[in-house]
């Protein structure tokens, strides 16, 4: 009978071990990470002109996406909204994309006020795990 309960035991671990370890593997935890840059070194735009970036985007099992969004730094204070822009989504594949050159967001409106302006990349992989980079911007 003491056997019987030494293999019962054993089974029992053995099988509790196994459930454990594949759980542990298919739970991604680990936050996308990326290089981003704006193409123009001074980070001053005009009205009218396109914000193009360089990024390298990179995560352990698969990226989704990048969310691109502005608001200018007066309104980050509480004052009116200088610029409406919609979210700007960027799809993902993959462990690693590099993009150049990459237009995000609409043109800058001609009618926008000028001053600082605050750009903000949101990267997201499949597991919904995300990193936010932010880049202040010039509209003169």
């Amino acid at each position: 009978m003491k056997w019987l309960n030494k293999i019962l035991l054993a089974s029992t671990l053995s099988i509790l071990m196994t459930s454990c370890g594949d759980d542990d593997k298919s739970v991604d935890l680990e936050k996308p990470t990326a290089d981003i840059e704006i193409t123009r070194e001074n980070g001053t735009y005009s009205p009218g002109s396109s914000i193009l970036i360089n990024a390298n985007f990179f995560d352990n099992v698969a990226l989704k996406e990048c969310q691109v969004s502005i608001a200018s730094l007066r309104s980050l204070k509480g004052w009116d909204t200088d610029w409406d822009s919609e979210m700007y989504k960027i799809s993902l594949s993959g462990k690693q994309v590099s993009l150049n050159s990459v237009r995000v967001l609409e043109d800058i409106p001609v009618d926008i006020y000028y001053g600082e302006y605050r750009l903000s990349f949101k990267v997201l992989d499949e597991a919904n795990n995300y990193s936010i980079y932010e880049i202040d911007i010039l509209i003169e």
